[in-house]
């Protein structure tokens, strides 16, 4: 019989060492939260800004027809979400212009020099969000890197 509660006793206690299972609390007052942007890429991504301050843009982006952001390049990473329309991108890294819709999104790695544009005849969006260092510009003007 000692056995048994000694086991009950001890079973208690490893059960209790657990780690305690959290609730949700739910949200209280006027709070309302709204998706931006939203959009999937294949590309795996990543935020690095180790020991350094960092500033994060999130901005919308609107090309009209037959417009062109012109060629440059970002300090750090850029992750774009299509909202309407169709963007080409053209990268140094592949010169053939790759086309994204609505819903997708693009990631460009920091300093990859990089043109958007809208060939088509509708107005193109946007939400492009860049985190780069505090002390830099969002956007370094590149020379053309392809044709």
């Amino acid at each position: 019989m000692k056995r048994v509660i000694l086991g009950l006793a001890v079973g208690t206690l490893i059960a209790g060492a657990g780690p305690a299972t959290a609730y949700a609390t739910p949200a209280e007052g006027d709070i309302e939260r709204t998706d931006i942007a939203k959009g999937t890429t294949d590309v795996p991504i990543a935020i690095v800004a180790v020991g350094q301050p960092t500033t994060l843009y999130v901005q919308n982006l609107a090309l009209g027809p037959a417009s062109s952001s012109g060629w440059h390049s970002h300090p750090g990473p850029e992750y774009s979400v299509i909202n309407e329309g169709t963007l080409h991108l053209q990268t140094a890294n592949g010169c053939a212009p790759a086309a994204f819709g609505a819903g997708q999104a693009i990631f460009i790695p920091a300093g990859v020099p990089h043109v958007v544009s809208n060939t088509g005849a509708e107005h193109a969006a946007a939400t492009v969000t860049y985190t780069v260092p505090a002390d830099r510009a969002v956007r370094d003007d590149a020379p053309a890197a392809c044709p």
